[in-house]
């Protein structure tokens, strides 16, 4: 089931590794965050929606039309015009892949430059939200040379916008959250991190190890502190200390 559905109801050294770390929610949420921001990338162009009613956007020599209406929204990057409709994440959102045309307003437009490669990213969400779709965003991530778009999508899991180089083949990276778990919170939940890396055609792939597993973060948490000991599992480029 989409999330969609269940809505209208109610990040340099390429080594291996896989291990179990204790520590509390706190400290491995901040450990991940200050991994990750390391390693990210500077937009060279940040335009936020702080209106909200925002339909047209310059990023220097580009620029972007959100158009939305009742039953369809559609965005135009310089002169591609595409829908939303039929659209869905590479990722899984919570319980499956989601489809992208529950946004209907954009909240962030991030321009960035990156080995000779011009990549718009737009962070996306459904107002005026009620229940757990307030919970939701998309993320579109757009090679400007090859029109390619890429979707994602995150619930319950931070709503930021942002592109990695890890130095390890100077291929840009993405890192998409999974949530898992009672979409309340009451119970256990994890949150599983997947790193992509675009090709050249300007498509995110996943990115696995030579064996073909796919490099991932699993952070399991519980409710209160009660329940156990937080853990993150590690099967990522490097070892995260």
């Amino acid at each position: 089931m989409s999330f969609l559905a269940a809505c209208t109801q109610n990040k340099k050294d390429n080594v291996e590794s896989r291990m179990t770390v204790k520590k509390t929610e706190k400290a491995i949420s901040e450990k991940l965050n200050d991994y990750f921001s390391g390693f990210e990338i500077e937009p060279s162009i940040i335009v936020n929606n702080t209106e909200g009613n925002q339909a047209t956007v310059q990023l220097a020599k580009h620029r972007v039309k959100w158009l939305d209406k009742e039953d369809e929204t559609k965005i135009k990057i310089d002169e591609d015009l595409f829908s939303l409709k039929d659209k869905t994440t590479l990722n899984i959102v919570w319980d499956g892949k989601d489809s992208v045309d529950f946004a209907n307003n954009w909240d962030e437009i991030k321009l960035y430059k990156f080995n000779e490669r011009e990549i718009i990213g737009i962070r996306m969400s459904y107002t005026p939200c009620t229940g757990l779709g307030c919970s939701v965003d998309y993320f579109l991530v757009y090679d400007v040379s090859t029109k390619t778009k890429n979707f994602f999508g995150t619930f319950r899991t931070d709503d930021k916008l942002a592109l990695y180089n890890f130095g390890t083949d100077y291929r840009l990276k993405y890192i998409s959250k999974t949530y898992s778990g009672d979409p309340k919170g009451i119970t256990s939940i994890s949150h599983l991190y997947k790193l992509y890396s675009m090709n050249d055609n300007g498509q995110f792939v996943e990115q696995n190890d030579s064996s073909g597993a796919a490099y991932q973060l699993t952070l399991r948490m519980s409710p209160d502190d009660t329940a156990g000991a937080d853990t993150l599992e590690q099967h990522w480029i490097t070892q995260i200390k």
